[in-house]
């Protein structure tokens, strides 16, 4: 059997898209500082905002 190649979909986002920066947000005070520091100014970081993906997974409880 041929081995095939699984490609997840995101919602909001498409294989067609073209992106040039994915940030992972860990929703913590260091990946919420640099997001700020990007979103804020995007050229001192190269980053196309159009080009842009940033995504987060919520875990765990609530306490």
């Amino acid at each position: 059997m041929p081995p095939t190649a699984y490609t997840p979909s995101l919602p909001g986002l498409s294989t067609t898209d073209s992106l040039d920066t994915i940030v992972n947000w860990g929703l913590g005070a260091d990946s919420t500082a640099c997001l700020a520091r990007m979103l804020t100014d995007p050229a001192a970081h190269g980053i196309d905002l159009e080009r842009t993906a940033v995504l987060y997974m919520a875990t765990g409880s609530v306490l």
